[in-house]
């Protein structure tokens, strides 16, 4: 029997890369989003290439759907082996101009639906003998930048998370892990400076002298999930090209 992973935010950029490399690994993947005609496209990739997909929409900010949709994968799938916390959003303003309400919006996306997510599987992975959890994150989270204050907050509320969870949920062979990606090519991020001089100055501070790439982000998140990761747990990982190491 295929083990099942939960994909949150599968409808583009670097959740759908993670759906499909899931797949790729022999995962069924549900594919949660809130945009239905995208969430078509990533089950059509994956069940085009051999693999078993699941639609599920929603709003991850609203905790009723997230436990609903624990159930529903849950019933359908048989149960969930691996979730990917990737759902987020970003605010790139001066924290003078960014309201209290959309403060606390990105942190309930970016912070608050992972933990709720993550405490609604915790029972279902203990009861099929353990799991993996993994919280996109960013290297924002442990650098910080200015004008996008509630996004590196929640990033790096991310992976405190991580670390609590990691310990507690030890005992239940639930491994939880942080992955922290610094620049990638999506219409979130990279692509919005494509050929401009926003792109070149952030490429000329990465060794490696590019963005990263989704699937690399994708692949790395798919062998965490695997029994061979089975001795990682708690950590953040970094894939910024050797960005970070440089601060």
């Amino acid at each position: 029997m295929k083990k099942v992973a939960l994909v949150t935010g599968a409808s583009r950029g670097i959740g759908r890369a993670i759906a499909i490399a899931l797949a790729e690994y022999d995962f069924s993947v549900a594919c949660f989003a809130r945009d239905r005609e995208k969430l078509d496209e990533t089950a059509a990739l994956i069940t085009a290439a051999g693999g078993t997909a699941s639609v599920h929409t929603g709003d991850v900010g609203n905790d009723e759907d997230l436990e609903k949709l624990v159930a529903a994968v849950t019933d359908l799938h048989g149960g969930i082996d691996v979730l990917v916390n990737n759902a987020g959003i970003t605010e790139g303003a001066a924290a003078k101009n960014i309201s209290p309400a959309r403060f606390r919006e990105v942190l309930n996306i970016n912070l608050v639906a992972p933990w709720v997510l993550s405490r609604a599987v915790q029972p279902v992975m203990k009861a099929r003998g353990g799991g993996v959890i993994i919280n996109v994150g960013s290297t924002y989270g442990s650098t910080g930048v200015a004008n996008n204050s509630p996004y590196c907050s929640s990033k790096a509320g991310i992976e405190g998370l991580t670390r609590a969870l990691a310990r507690e949920w030890a005992r239940d062979q639930i491994r939880v892990i942080c992955v922290a990606p610094g620049f990638v090519k999506t219409d979130m991020v990279g692509d919005n400076f494509a050929g401009t001089d926003v792109e070149k100055l952030v490429v000329s501070r990465i060794p490696m002298k590019r963005f990263g790439e989704a699937d690399e982000i994708a692949q790395l998140i798919a062998f965490l999930s695997t029994s061979k990761a089975g001795f990682v747990t708690g950590e953040t990982l970094v894939i910024d090209g050797g960005q970070r190491s440089l601060i």
